[in-house]
């Protein structure tokens, strides 16, 4: 097992979740606090949102690569559909059991719709959007490995399925193993920030 190639598989894996879960986060912010503030508009997207968030993301993966071609394209969409549809609904959720009366204190005190959001939601809800971020990474971290051996050559799950071919299968251990600790590992800086922010 080269140590060079193993350094630049964890640094790429970690790119792709990083950069999908923090884009899959902010988007689902944006349309979590959109949904909420307009119902009509929830209660049409809902049945959508559902309907794909129910359906694996590696069935969209053929699709993409059939539009777009191999590469980082097709696996950022994979990464993006898996965190960005179960995302909406847990922002959603979350500011829907925002304490009511704090909402109405607020509204009573002259808070716009901008600075109810800005100045008492989001900053009430920190832990429980950081929270969201860790599910969204959890589901991330699950899903990049698997979609790295399709389409891209570089990153853990490539090389575990490269090893498979070659019967390397000590490698492979290890390699399960380092994905197994990094998923761990980041789980609880992320929890460890979700209890800084609280």
């Amino acid at each position: 097992m080269n140590l060079k190639y193993l350094t630049e598989d964890i640094i790429f894996s970690l790119l792709r979740v990083l950069i999908s879960a923090v884009l899959s986060w902010i988007l689902c912010l944006l349309i979590g606090v959109l949904l909420h503030r307009y119902k009509l508009l929830y209660r049409i997207a809902l049945p959508v949102i559902n309907f794909i968030r129910q359906i694996s993301p590696f069935v969209w993966l053929p699709f993409a690569i059939m539009l777009i071609g191999l590469g980082e394209i097709p696996l950022g969409i994979v990464l993006l559909i898996a965190m960005f549809f179960p995302g909406v609904i847990m922002v959603y959720e979350a500011i829907d059991a925002f304490p009511k009366d704090i909402y109405e204190e607020a509204v009573t005190a002259g808070a716009n719709h901008l600075q109810l959001i800005l100045f008492v939601e989001l900053p009430l809800l920190r832990k429980n959007l950081v929270n969201i971020f860790r599910i969204l990474w959890s589901v991330g971290w699950s899903t990049v490995i698997a979609a790295e051996m399709l389409g891209v050559k570089s990153g853990l799950g490539f090389r575990l399925l490269d090893f498979r071919y070659l019967l390397e299968y000590k490698s492979m251990c290890v390699y399960i193993l380092i994905i197994g600790t990094i998923g761990i590992f980041s789980d609880r800086v992320i929890s460890y920030l979700g209890d800084l922010s609280s």
